[in-house]
């Protein structure tokens, strides 16, 4: 299996298509805007005009899309990819999206005897431009199995969850401790300079205690705690608020739906909304510690 139709070469597709290059497939990358077509040429991509085409032409299907809807389109609108893809080929979607959605698309493609993976990753753009992204999968195990060459060119940890939708359950899952977390992490550290903490010393104290995070060893919101950290980069996105308040909305949305409180969720995705409309939506998520800022001692709370 050496030609990889590609569909969505945005900012995660891009360093994407450039690894699968890279490791010596053959890429027919496809996207809806034209710059991001130009960007893959100029990659070695061969580019084609249509998501049908890409099925059509290749030996295994890989998308990377915004949104639910958008999958949903890629797939099953006019010249998606099940309008040209042929009986026993292999589709894996890597966005992240409803688990539910993944579902409707795997029935729909099994119907035409399409097989399809749910293989949402992990790690974000500097992951994907190192090919060491995790990547989560939902499917058929033998699928998996025969796609592992390609993924195994876009990410160091594969890990298979269990039927179809069940990678995309366990990306959000991750998201939602991750976004609860930064917000956590951002309270606790303006809590302490408003008592006058030092951030540094605080940050020795909850690295060997019981508070010592992922989110703060590596993505500190406190400018200048952690050199590689975004926020001591003007918090230059790693992984921008819009998407960490997108999946924090898909991880509400599908508790509601299956009748499981998510208190901590729900209230950190408000936060991340208002930072967005706050103009922040594309830097680091963890630019919400920028909005956290005590109230003037005149202000009634």
């Amino acid at each position: 299996m050496k030609r990889v139709g590609f569909i969505g070469v945005g900012t995660m597709g891009t360093p994407m298509v450039t690894n699968l290059l890279k490791a010596g497939f053959s890429v027919l990358a496809y996207d809806v805007r034209p710059e991001a077509l130009d960007e893959a040429g100029r990659r070695g991509a061969a580019v084609v005009g249509s998501a049908a085409e890409a099925a059509q032409d290749s030996e295994i299907v890989v998308t990377m899309l915004p949104s639910s809807s958008d999958v949903e389109a890629c797939y099953c609108g006019p010249a998606g990819v099940l309008s040209g893809a042929p009986a026993g080929r292999l589709c894996v979607d890597m966005s992240t999206i409803d688990p539910g959605t993944s579902r409707l698309v795997a029935d729909r493609a099994k119907a035409q005897g399409v097989r399809f993976l749910d293989a949402p990753v992990s790690g974000a753009v500097p992951r994907a431009v190192e090919g060491t992204l995790t990547i989560m999968v939902g499917g058929n195990e033998r699928d998996l199995e025969e796609a592992r060459p390609v993924l195994s060119a876009l990410g160091s940890t594969i890990i298979h969850v269990g039927p179809v939708g069940s990678g995309e359950v366990a990306k959000l899952c991750n998201n939602l401790i991750a976004g609860v977390a930064m917000v956590a992490v951002s309270e606790a550290f303006r809590l302490a300079e408003r008592f006058g903490v030092d951030p540094k010393v605080l940050t020795q104290v909850i690295q060997k205690s019981s508070g010592q995070t992922w989110v703060m060893e590596h993505n500190h919101p406190v400018p200048g705690m952690v050199a590689t950290a975004a926020s001591s980069r003007d918090y230059a996105a790693g992984f921008m608020t819009d998407l960490m308040a997108k999946d924090l909305g898909l991880a509400v949305m599908a508790g509601r739906e299956e009748r499981v409180p998510l208190f901590a969720a729900s209230a950190a995705l408000q936060l991340y909304r208002l930072a967005s409309a706050q103009g922040l939506g594309r830097k680091d998520f963890s630019s919400v510690y920028t909005l956290l800022k005590a109230s003037a001692e005149s202000a009634p709370v």
